[in-house]
């Protein structure tokens, strides 16, 4: 499995662990991270990041291959993660990427650099041949990293989902492996 990617000198992905824990407690607390991602609960809590990694975790040694990855800073603390989780391998061509970085972090093109790392990643070591991803319509940032990286909005899902009580709408992403030629 792979050990480390390079996004760039100061930012890294790499596997998943259980002392990721605190971080990710620390980062997805704040109700506008909660605000702009599809899965995350609210309040956060230890107990949420020790089901998640441990789903992850499972996941990769069951397909044998990593397909989540944390994002780590230069002193290697965990700033965010991006994954596949749809991913399952001779089964499907392709799958739903997702994504968070910590609010500290935002609007330095961490994101846009991650994700183009992970494209590579997916289409290289994961052999897919396409990566979709949902952005709920009032998240232009989102929406801008996946444009930056080459995909195409493909669709718009009116009141998909639910989120405070309110129903949601989503636009989806879709980027090809030929597109990156």
């Amino acid at each position: 499995m792979v050990e480390r990617i390079k996004v760039r000198p100061d930012i890294s992905l790499s596997s998943l662990s259980d002392g990721d824990k605190a971080a990710m407690v620390e980062f997805l607390s704040p109700k506008d991270v909660y605000l702009t991602t599809l899965n995350i609960p609210h309040p956060y809590s230890e107990e949420s990041a020790e089901a998640w990694i441990a789903v992850r975790k499972e996941h990769a040694q069951r397909v044998g291959q990593e397909v989540s990855f944390a994002i780590r800073d230069a002193n290697h603390k965990m700033i965010g993660a991006i994954g596949a989780d749809s991913h399952e391998p001779g089964a499907t061509h392709r799958a739903e990427i997702g994504y968070w970085l910590a609010k500290p972090y935002w609007g330095r093109g961490i994101m846009t650099d991650v994700i183009a790392a992970y494209i590579e990643y997916a289409f290289g070591e994961l052999q897919l041949s396409k990566l979709v991803a949902h952005v709920f319509e009032f998240n232009a940032a989102s929406a801008r990293v996946l444009e930056k990286n080459g995909f195409k909005l493909e669709g718009e899902l009116r009141k998909h989902y639910q989120k405070e009580g309110e129903l949601v709408d989503a636009r989806v992403y879709g980027l090809l492996k030929e597109d990156r030629s």
